[in-house]
Protein backbone atom coordinates (compact mmCIF):
# COMPACT_ATOMS: atom_id res chain seq x y z
CA UNK A 1 0.00 0.00 0.00
CA UNK A 2 1.08 3.42 -0.79
CA UNK A 3 1.93 6.03 1.57
CA UNK A 4 -0.17 9.48 1.83
CA UNK A 5 1.45 12.13 0.11
CA UNK A 6 1.26 15.43 1.71
CA UNK A 7 1.21 18.55 -1.01
CA UNK A 8 1.31 22.46 0.50
CA UNK A 9 0.29 24.78 -1.76
CA UNK A 10 -1.03 28.20 -1.81
CA UNK A 11 -3.98 27.25 -3.07
CA UNK A 12 -4.28 24.63 0.46
CA UNK A 13 -2.98 21.20 1.45
CA UNK A 14 -3.06 18.17 -0.08
CA UNK A 15 -3.16 15.02 1.24
CA UNK A 16 -3.40 12.14 -1.76
CA UNK A 17 -3.22 8.33 -1.18
CA UNK A 18 -1.65 6.92 -4.56
CA UNK A 19 -2.92 3.46 -5.78
CA UNK A 20 -0.59 1.28 -7.22
CA UNK A 21 2.76 1.89 -7.70
CA UNK A 22 3.68 5.46 -8.70
CA UNK A 23 6.42 8.38 -8.78
CA UNK A 24 5.70 9.97 -5.48
CA UNK A 25 8.00 13.02 -6.56
CA UNK A 26 6.21 13.15 -10.41
CA UNK A 27 2.83 13.16 -8.50
CA UNK A 28 3.46 15.72 -6.24
CA UNK A 29 4.90 17.60 -9.33
CA UNK A 30 1.97 17.24 -11.60
CA UNK A 31 -0.49 18.13 -9.14
CA UNK A 32 1.64 21.56 -8.18
CA UNK A 33 1.49 22.33 -11.94
CA UNK A 34 -2.22 21.99 -12.14
CA UNK A 35 -2.77 24.04 -8.95
CA UNK A 36 -0.32 26.38 -10.45
CA UNK A 37 -2.30 27.03 -13.68
CA UNK A 38 -5.46 27.31 -12.07
CA UNK A 39 -4.06 30.34 -10.20
CA UNK A 40 -3.04 32.01 -13.23
CA UNK A 41 -5.79 31.15 -15.09
CA UNK A 42 -7.31 34.29 -17.02
CA UNK A 43 -10.02 36.04 -15.85
CA UNK A 44 -12.26 38.22 -18.04
CA UNK A 45 -14.58 40.88 -16.47
CA UNK A 46 -18.07 40.19 -16.99
CA UNK A 47 -18.10 43.33 -18.92
CA UNK A 48 -15.86 42.12 -21.31
CA UNK A 49 -18.48 39.40 -21.76
CA UNK A 50 -21.01 40.78 -22.50
CA UNK A 51 -20.07 43.31 -24.65
CA UNK A 52 -18.71 40.64 -27.10
CA UNK A 53 -21.70 38.24 -26.73
CA UNK A 54 -23.96 41.92 -27.21
CA UNK A 55 -21.25 42.53 -30.45
CA UNK A 56 -22.23 38.64 -31.80
CA UNK A 57 -25.73 38.24 -31.03
CA UNK A 58 -27.02 42.02 -31.43
CA UNK A 59 -30.66 42.89 -30.78
CA UNK A 60 -31.32 39.10 -30.29
CA UNK A 61 -28.77 38.99 -27.27
CA UNK A 62 -30.53 38.66 -23.97
CA UNK A 63 -33.92 37.71 -25.32
CA UNK A 64 -35.96 34.84 -24.11
CA UNK A 65 -34.75 33.14 -27.59
CA UNK A 66 -31.60 33.73 -26.87
CA UNK A 67 -31.77 32.01 -23.17
CA UNK A 68 -33.84 29.45 -24.65
CA UNK A 69 -30.90 28.44 -27.17
CA UNK A 70 -28.17 28.77 -23.88
CA UNK A 71 -30.41 26.58 -22.02
CA UNK A 72 -30.96 23.97 -24.37
CA UNK A 73 -27.04 23.98 -25.04
CA UNK A 74 -26.02 23.83 -21.99
CA UNK A 75 -28.27 20.97 -21.77
CA UNK A 76 -26.47 19.23 -24.54
CA UNK A 77 -29.82 19.17 -26.43
CA UNK A 78 -30.47 19.29 -30.16
CA UNK A 79 -33.83 21.26 -30.83
CA UNK A 80 -35.24 17.87 -31.94
CA UNK A 81 -35.08 16.16 -28.69
CA UNK A 82 -35.88 19.35 -26.48
CA UNK A 83 -39.32 19.52 -28.75
CA UNK A 84 -39.55 15.82 -28.24
CA UNK A 85 -39.43 15.87 -24.69
CA UNK A 86 -41.41 19.11 -24.23
CA UNK A 87 -43.94 17.78 -27.06
CA UNK A 88 -43.58 20.70 -29.15
CA UNK A 89 -42.85 20.87 -32.64
CA UNK A 90 -38.58 20.95 -33.62
CA UNK A 91 -40.15 23.94 -36.18
CA UNK A 92 -41.70 26.04 -33.60
CA UNK A 93 -39.06 25.69 -30.78
CA UNK A 94 -36.63 27.10 -33.75
CA UNK A 95 -38.56 29.82 -34.45
CA UNK A 96 -39.15 30.44 -30.60
CA UNK A 97 -35.02 30.49 -30.46
CA UNK A 98 -35.18 32.99 -33.01
CA UNK A 99 -37.85 34.99 -31.96
CA UNK A 100 -40.23 34.37 -34.37
CA UNK A 101 -42.74 32.76 -31.93
CA UNK A 102 -43.65 33.77 -28.19
CA UNK A 103 -42.97 30.86 -26.25
CA UNK A 104 -46.21 31.61 -24.09
CA UNK A 105 -46.36 30.86 -19.88
CA UNK A 106 -47.28 27.57 -20.31
CA UNK A 107 -44.15 26.42 -22.65
CA UNK A 108 -41.78 28.89 -21.06
CA UNK A 109 -42.97 26.34 -17.33
CA UNK A 110 -42.59 23.00 -19.67
CA UNK A 111 -39.01 24.04 -21.41
CA UNK A 112 -37.70 25.71 -18.23
CA UNK A 113 -38.51 22.07 -16.08
CA UNK A 114 -36.83 20.28 -18.63
CA UNK A 115 -33.91 22.68 -18.93
CA UNK A 116 -33.48 23.43 -15.24
CA UNK A 117 -33.92 27.31 -15.49
CA UNK A 118 -36.33 30.04 -14.55
CA UNK A 119 -38.88 30.03 -16.57
CA UNK A 120 -39.43 33.55 -16.14
CA UNK A 121 -35.69 34.17 -18.60
CA UNK A 122 -38.14 32.57 -21.33
CA UNK A 123 -40.82 34.94 -21.45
Amino acid sequence: MSQALKIHHALGDIIVTPSGDVNPARLKKMIRSTLDQYMTEDRVPAKTVHAEAKQRYGDQYRTPGYYLRVYRQRAELTQAELAEQAGIRQHHLSEMEHNKRPLGKANAKKLAAILDCDYRKLL
